[in-house]
């Protein structure tokens, strides 16, 4: 299911890729449990420690990434980091997330490029993150769950190279993150696929 948009202006590459999830989930014939619950729980992923949601879309040359995880699966703990040990352990997230290149990883051949990266959780300041956005004030999930969420667009230069997306330094990157459950709409595929450790690949062709 899509995430529910903010009250923001959305980018291009983020209407574009609304779009396509959108033509997918209207054409996909899988239904899961989570995606049900999704819906019920405000267009946001059923919260579920060691697992994850991605959606990916290619709309011409932009290959774009949406990741929703719980807190826990990426640095072990979901409440506000008041130590200096979660703090670094939330920046080094921030930092192997943004190797985008490296967590998703594509055909060399393809030339993808980063363009964008946002990375934001109601827990988590924007400057432990790596973002230079104003903290939102938003008030920590009163339940004691987070997520995080990740927006990652690439820009590449010949899109029709591209053939598969590697997610398993991604996976091996936090052990905590068991199974990825991924949503994928391109102009030739659409469908879901499920990620685990020993099997990160999504064949985008």
């Amino acid at each position: 299911m899509l995430r529910k948009l903010s009250k923001f202006t959305l980018r291009p590459s983020t209407l574009a890729m609304t779009g396509l999830l959108l033509a997918a989930a209207l054409g996909a014939a899988y239904q899961a449990p989570a995606q049900a619950q999704d819906a019920r729980a405000g267009n946001h992923p059923a919260h579920v420690h060691g697992v994850a949601r991605l959606d990916a879309a290619l709309e011409g040359n932009t290959l774009t990434f949406h990741l929703d995880s719980p807190l826990a699966n990426l640095v072990g703990f979901e409440h506000v980091p008041s130590s200096a040990a979660d703090k670094q352990a939330v920046e080094l997230m921030a930092r192997t997330l943004r190797d985008v290149t490296r967590m998703f990883a594509t055909d060399a051949a393809a030339g993808c490029k980063i363009a964008e990266i946002q990375l934001t959780s109601p827990v988590l300041t924007p400057a432990l993150l790596g973002e230079n956005a104003p903290a939102t004030g938003e008030a920590p999930p009163r339940d004691g769950h987070a997520d995080l969420d990740g927006d990652f667009t690439l820009v590449c230069a010949s899109p029709g190279a591209l053939t598969v997306v590697d997610a398993s330094q991604l996976l091996g990157a936090f052990p905590g993150l068991q199974r990825i459950d991924v949503q994928l709409a391109t102009p030739k595929k659409q469908g879901a696929f499920q990620l685990a450790p020993g099997n990160g690949v999504i064949p985008i062709q």
